[in-house]
């Protein structure tokens, strides 16, 4: 939906399920020599400035990731890995004003050989995106934050999110993730996603596939269709796997919370998810 920004929502709740899920998932992928592919079907910009006005005017970012920031810089509580591998990951990016969004993510963790596409088809994300990924990334060295050339240069594609899936799928290299985030502000997003994404596993059925997903509690209904149907394309072909949903339940506007559904996912990853959310669900409250 070219309407939604996720400027103003970057860093929220929400994300930090996603993205610590997102994380505990290409740290699982990079354990092995083997290169990976990761299909980012709604990518957005990549970086965001946290003093950006967006962000200031919803203060979403001050209530999610920079709270949970200063925790992490504060606490000597033993921190779940799910939530200190992503914020070793983000600290680089938050001491300098920062927020690395999932695309920043993704391009931390890749090596040689491996490959990423970003979809992302909204004009003004779409600029920045392709700016940002010729930064450098941001890491933790010996003596302070430093930069770092990628190891992976990012496909940009500026088009239609699942059209670009189904294109994408299977890629040559068959290890690897797609993660899809649509906004689901238009009803039809519920459907496309079904279709997308079943298709996609019709077709790349060795991927891992990790769905974001928003509870709203006036579209509960679609919600459950959707991942009722997804967890039935999991089970059934030549390679049928198990899924996964984890959510995280808060208060924010007009949201209850988030989910993520993993379908043939790494071994114990929803026992991290379930370890991170635990905490999170503690220190939200």
């Amino acid at each position: 939906m070219l309407s939604y920004q996720h400027e103003y929502h970057a860093g929220n709740k929400a994300d930090i399920l996603k993205h610590i899920c997102l994380t505990l998932i290409l740290q699982s992928l990079c354990k092995k020599d083997k290169a990976f592919t990761v299909i980012d079907t709604h990518a957005s910009v990549g970086r965001f400035f946290l003093n950006d006005e967006k962000l200031v005017k919803t203060g979403e970012a001050v209530r999610g990731i920079q709270k949970l920031f200063d925790f992490y810089k504060t606490s000597s509580l033993f921190l779940p890995e799910g939530i200190r591998l992503y914020l070793e990951k983000e600290e680089p990016y938050l001491e300098k004003g920062l927020y690395a969004g999932s695309p920043e993510l993704e391009r931390l963790f890749m090596r040689k050989g491996d490959s990423l596409f970003l979809i992302e088809k909204h004009p003004q994300a779409l600029r920045a995106l392709q700016e940002n990924i010729e930064k450098d990334i941001l890491v933790n060295g010996e003596n302070g934050y430093a930069e770092k050339k990628a190891e992976v240069r990012a496909f940009v594609k500026n088009a239609d999110s699942y059209e670009s899936l189904n294109a994408l799928t299977p890629p040559k290299i068959k290890r690897g993730l797609i993660i899809c985030d649509p906004s689901f502000e238009d009803l039809s997003d519920y459907k496309q996603v079904t279709e997308a994404l079943s298709l996609a596993r019709k077709k790349w059925n060795t991927g891992i596939i990790a769905l974001w997903y928003p509870i709203l509690d006036h579209k509960k209904n679609e919600t459950a269709k959707m991942l009722s149907a997804l967890e039935d394309i999991a089970k059934l072909g030549l390679n049928p796997t198990s899924s996964f949903r984890c959510e995280f339940t808060f208060e924010e506007k007009n949201l209850s919370g988030s989910g993520m559904l993993v379908i043939n996912p790494p071994w114990q990853l929803k026992e991290k998810l379930e370890e991170s959310i635990s905490l999170l669900s503690k220190l939200f409250d």
